[in-house]
Parts: structure tokens; sequence; C-alpha cells
């Protein structure tokens, strides 16, 4: 199974007694037999119902006919009746509250799963949002939605031992039923459950967006609050100089204000009287600086207004306001950094990136030490794949202001990208540091430890992602892939199927099936393997990539094969051949399988081996299985020369040496046979069927003194190996 290794990087039928013609076929004996048999269970059950009724009188329980006959009557009809018109939660719900007060009715529960399954036919939620019950006490407690159990006392002493016998049939069929009716109630359980998870990672990835947003904001803020103190500082020493133009730039300010509380009440058409009346009203005295920096002003109030709008219209209304009035302070001062990210901003939702890159350059130009700025740079910069220039940008954010882990996170992103691990891996690590439960900055560092071989690291860093988010399925599917590469196949497995639990039929879950298939198949859970290998197979069409589909696909021959299905094995295998014509490993076992056939088809195994040869001249397996092939043929000349080729590739391979050396045997070239056996025990003295075959080869040269020291070899070291064989070896050179 080392080819599994490669891909990380990423109704029964009856068989009835029968007839000789159809063994499903019951004769005439059999079926009268068995008619006698469901009479005889027919007429016990009914007198042992009997016998129940009449204690269950006798012992003063309440019988179910009269009135409370006729409502649970009506009940069931009137379920049936909702049950038809499609209606199914209505029915449900109806028989909920029946069994409410009546838990252990059990043709009603039958009714109540019936209605359940039609419902599922039809199409709808499998899941059902109704009561739920606990009955019973003690260790028979129920947990969910059904009962756990029932217990059936009844005093048998005056009944015959066939009423005994129809009691005791009828207390395991209700104990069956208490099972099946267990199993669905842990089955709504599970469903419950996937949804609650679903919800949690969606409130989860809400919560992350809105964490990385509010520190984007909290940094705007922070910018917002130093302009301000800024803007009030000139305009006071503005004051200082002329009383009259104090009161022109505060009528300025006081229509500014009634603007942003206009824009704060949702009212964007009086806001924007008021912001047009103080641009209006801005002194010329004051100068184009002082006008630049009231319209920057008002065109913030509007971006951030947009930015914080209901709907698309609104938000549009705003931005264009926003762009208007942003545009205005440029032209009374070029150099009006704040207007100018106004404008990259607005590009950025156009998708303009050239001009968004400009603009945002020109507000770091003229606002050098704004690190929100340079945060804002380098994403534009990444995402026109200018990394060298974005790890600059976010670098220098950074240095302006170490704490803001959104910069820190996008430098280890950059810094990934170039290829420069060590760097990016110091970047997640300090983004942690600001930012302990920062998920994305721990999966970045699972996966930089993973791609080193610090599986330990790695394992540690994606337990810190699942206890942030424990619905993440990208960290529990890679998890997984580190445990296999440990070889830790019990967490793998737990891992993979952790995965599985959280994602709906797609590429992922196909492949998280196929990776799964490979943890139990080394685990050695065969028929587990199996059914994943199949799972996977069926929802290869997920998959875009051809080759991602035939490694899937060859996965899944690969486990039939070496489980000895051969009707299963070869038409996969040959599925591959249909999408790539060239996949060696597919060649060379289908070559072998076809070797291993009764009576073996070595020819089409030899076109098969040649193919890949042809393409690879270096392919061990294909030199390797020719050899084989040529031997089975007795063609030893050729037998030979693909076995030198393959033991060639990989000197050490003692497998490939003892097949040269069997066809230097059967060649009739004893003394090079003899010669290669002796080669391989230098370095595999516990090789038995070396030992044995090295002694047929003396026998044939004449030197029994040696075979027999051979052959004695082995019976003192595993006195039980060709135990037979040997003795009759040792008893031919004895003669």
């Amino acid at each position: 199974m080392d080819d599994f290794k490669d891909l990380f990087k990423k109704s029964s039928t009856g068989t009835g007694t029968g007839t000789k013609e159809n063994p499903n076929l019951k004769t005439y004996d059999e079926l009268e037999k068995e008619r006698k048999k469901k009479k005889i269970i027919i007429i016990s059950a009914a007198a042992a119902a009997i016998v129940i009724i009449c204690l269950c009188c006798i012992g003063g329980c309440v019988s179910k006919r009269g009135s409370g006959a006729k409502a649970r009557t009506n009940v069931c009809n009137l379920a049936r009746t909702y049950a038809e018109r499609g209606e199914y939660d209505r029915a449900l719900n109806k028989l909920d509250d029946y069994l409410e007060k009546n838990g252990d009715d059990q043709e009603v529960w039958d009714l109540w799963n019936s209605i359940l399954d039609m419902k599922k036919a039809a199409g709808g939620d499998a899941s059902y949002g109704g009561n739920t019950y606990n009955y019973g006490a003690g260790d028979g407690s129920g947990t969910g939605g059904y009962p756990d159990s029932f217990k059936i006392d009844v005093d048998t002493s005056g009944i015959s031992s066939a009423m005994q016998d129809s009691l005791s049939s009828m207390k395991s069929a209700l104990e069956e039923s208490s099972k099946q009716a267990e199993e669905n109630r842990k089955a709504m359980e599970n469903l419950v459950k996937l949804q609650q998870e679903a919800e949690e990672k969606r409130l989860a990835d809400q919560q992350a967006e809105a964490a990385q947003k509010k520190a984007e904001e909290a940094a705007a803020a922070e910018q917002k609050r130093k302009a301000e103190e800024k803007r009030k500082a000139e305009e006071e020493a503005l004051a200082k100089k002329n009383a009259e133009l104090k009161k022109k730039i505060d009528d300025v300010n006081n229509e500014i204000q009634l603007g942003q509380t206009a824009l704060a009440m949702g009212n964007i058409e009086e806001a924007m009287k008021h912001f047009n009346m103080a641009d209006s009203l801005v002194p010329g005295e004051a100068g184009s600086d002082f006008k630049a920096t009231k319209e920057s002003e008002i065109a913030q109030a509007l971006y951030e207004a947009a930015q914080k709008a209901d709907t698309p219209e609104k938000k549009q209304q705003l931005m264009n306001n926003a762009v208007a009035m942003a545009q205005k302070a440029i032209a009374s001062n070029p150099k009006d950094a704040a207007a100018h990210y106004i404008l990259a901003q607005d590009a950025l939702e156009k998708k303009d990136y050239n001009k968004a890159l400009a603009e945002m350059k020109a507000a770091v130009e003229y606002d050098p030490n704004n690190y929100l700025y340079w945060y804002n740079l380098g994403k534009i910069q990444y995402t026109l794949k200018k990394y060298s220039e974005a790890a600059s940008s976010f670098t220098k954010s950074c240095e302006l202001n170490g704490n803001f882990a959104p910069s820190r996170y996008n430098l280890g992103v950059t810094q990934k990208v170039l290829k420069n691990d060590t760097a990016a891996l110091t970047a997640f690590r300090k983004t942690i540091d600001i930012d302990p439960r920062h998920e994305k900055a721990w999966l970045e560092q699972a996966r930089i430890l993973a791609d080193r071989t610090d599986y330990t690291g790695a394992i540690d860093a994606y337990k810190q992602v699942l206890k942030i988010n424990n619905i993440n399925v990208q960290a529990a599917m890679e998890l997984g892939n580190v445990y296999y590469q440990k070889k830790n196949y019990a967490d793998a497995e737990e891992s993979y199927k952790r995965a599985l639990t959280m994602l709906s039929p797609s590429e992922n879950m196909t492949l998280t099936k196929y990776n799964l298939s490979a943890v139990l198949y080394d685990a050695g859970k065969v028929a587990d393997a199996e059914k994943y290998a199949r799972e996977a197979y069926e929802g290869k069409n997920y998959l875009k990539n051809d080759n991602s589909k035939v490694n899937i696909i060859y996965n899944y021959a690969l486990i039939c094969d070496n489980q000895g299905k051969v009707d299963s094995a070869i038409p996969l295998y040959l599925e591959v051949l249909k999408i790539n014509p060239d996949h060696a490993k597919t060649k060379i076992n289908l070559g072998v399988m076809y070797m291993t056939l009764d009576p073996p088809d070595v020819d089409t195994a030899l076109s098969l081996f040649t193919q890949v040869y042809n393409k690879d001249k270096n392919n061990i397996e294909a030199n390797n299985n020719l050899g084989k092939a040529y031997l089975l043929k007795e063609d030893y000349e050729n037998a030979v020369k693909f076995y030198q080729n393959a033991l060639k590739l990989d000197s050490k391979n003692n497998a490939i040496r003892a097949n040269l050396a069997k066809a230097y045997a059967q060649a009739g070239e004893y003394d090079y046979a003899k010669s290669t056996y002796t080669e391989l025990l230098k370095s595999d003295k516990e090789n038995w069927d070396a030992y044995i075959e090295l002694a047929k080869v003396c026998m044939q040269l004449g030197d029994n003194t040696n075979a027999e020291k051979y052959l004695v070899y082995v019976q003192e070291n595993n006195p039980k190996y060709r135990k037979a064989e040997i003795a009759d070896l040792l008893k031919t050179i004895s003669e």
C-alpha cells in the first residue's frame, strides 16, 4: 500500500435451499412445512395475546377499549390523513401528543416511524424537530424520542408450554423493536448534532470575520482620532489669528456636525445638504489646505457610513458621494492622504486593481506613518501577485504598529508564497502572540511544520485550530494526513471520520474517503478500507482533475486486487487506462494478474510489461516482471536479461536476486545460479528458500557435501520449514 503515500500531498442475495436448477426456488414440501409452521406461530401468538389481555384486565391495567380506544383510533386516522396529503410534520405532531401520554403503544410508534419514512422518501428534511420524551427509570431509562426498552413480567405458571413459547417470541419481537427504535433515536441525534455543528461553524466563521473587521475598524478609528486632533490644532491656530475667521470655521464645523447627525439617522439627502453647505461656507482666506481638510473629513464620514449601510443601494449612493467629495479634496490639495485612501477603496470595490494600487501608493506617500495605509497597500499588491512588494508593505505596517495582528498574519501568508517558510513561521507565531485565538495563523503554522516533517509540532497546532473551532473540516482532514505519515492509524482514522461528519458530497469528501481507505488498509481493516475506497470511487465525478480521478480508481482497484477480487479489479484497472493510457503501475498490476490466471495469459502480461519498459527502461518493476513472464514462457535468455537489468537498478534487492538465480537454474546455468544464491545469503542469512534452492543447484553440480550442509543448516535452525522436502532431498543424497 506504499502507493497511497504519494496521494496524501493533497444487498446481499438470498441463498435458500432451493432446487438444483434454481437454488432460490423452494420445493413443494418446503413450502408446505413453512405454511404449517406459520400457522402454528399465528395460533400460538393469538392465544398468548388473549392471555395477556386477560392478565392485564385482572391486574387492573387500563384497557384501550371504550372512549380511550376511540380516541386512539381518531388520532391514528387523523395522522394517516395528514400524511396522505403530504402534511408530514402535522401528522407527526399529532402522534407526538398521543405518545407523550401513551409512550408504550408500539403500534402508534410504528405508524410514527412509517410517516417519518414517507417524509424522507418525499424528499423532505430527514431531521424532525418534534417533541422528545423520557421513559422508565433506573437502568432502563430512555434518553430520546423512543422508549429504550420494554419489559414484560407475566406469571406464566398456569400457561401451557406452547403459550410460554409464544410469549417468549413476543418478548423477543418487542426487544428487537426496541433495539431498532434505539438505533433510530441515535440516528436522529446524529442528524441534530451535525446541524448544530454546521451552525457552530457558520457562527465561528462570522466571529472570525467580525474580529478581523473589528481590528481594521479599530485601526481606522485610531487614525481618525489622530487626524481629528491635528485638525483641531490647525483650526485653533487659525482662530487665534482672526476672530471673524473663527466664526466662519465654526459655521463650517456646525454644518458638518449636522450632516453627520443626519447620516446617523439614515437621511442621506439631508446629510448631503449640510455637507454641501459646509463646503460652500469654507472661507477662502483659510487656504486651500483647510478646504481640502474639510472636504476630506466629509468624504471620510460618507465612506464610513457606506461601510455600515444596510442595503447595496444605500452603500453605492454613499460611496458615490464619498468619492465625489474625495475628488474635491484632492483638487484642493493633491496630497490629501485620506482622500486618496477612499478613492483606492472605491477602485477595489470595482476590481480596478491598478487604479487602487496607484491611489493607495499616494495615500502612503502623503501619510507614511499610517500603518493601516501600508496594510491596505500590501493587500492590493498581494492581489496583483506583487508578493515581494506586498511583503515590504506588511513589514512596514508591522514596524509602525507591532500589535496589529492582520498585518502580521498577511506578512506570513506572503512569505509563504515567496517560499520563505522560516520568515512565514515567525510571522504566524507573532500573530498568535498578539491574538492567541487566531485560527488561521495556527492552521498555517501547522501546515509549515507538517511540510518540515515536524509532525509532533504540526499535530499540536492542528489541535489548537480544532480547539478554537471544533468543526474546522480542513484542519481535521490535514490532521488525519499527519497522523497517517506518523503511521498513527487509529488517530488518522478518527480525524478523517471527524472530517466526514462535517462534509457534504464534494471533492473534499471524496478525497477524505480515499485517504481514510488507505489508513484503514494499512491498519489491517480491509473490509472497511474497501468500503471507503468504493465510496470514494462512487464520488469520483466530484473531482475536476483527471489525475485525481485516476488515483481514486486505482486505489479501489488496488484494494480489490490485494484481496484477490480479480473480477472487480481488472475492470477498474482498465478504467484507469481509459483515462491515462500510460499509467505504469496499472499496467504492471494488470500484467501480474494475467500471469496468475488459470491458465495464465502470459502473452497479454508480456505486452503490458513491454509497454511500460518501452516508456521507461529503468522501471524496476517492468524489468523484474518481464523476467517472470519470460521465465513462464521458458525463454531463459530473456528472463536472465531482464532480471539482470532489474538487479542493476536495485542491487540490494534480494527478491530480484533470487529470481535471477532461479532463472539461471532453470536454464541449466548451475554455476551462475550457485554464485547468485551464495551472494544472496551473504546479506540475508535467514532466507531458508535460498538455502534449499542452493542445495538443489549443488546436487546438480555433483557437490552433495555442500548440498547436505545447506539442508542440515535449515533443518537445525528452522526444523518445520519445508520439512518433508528437505527430508526427501537428504535421503536422495544419502542414496
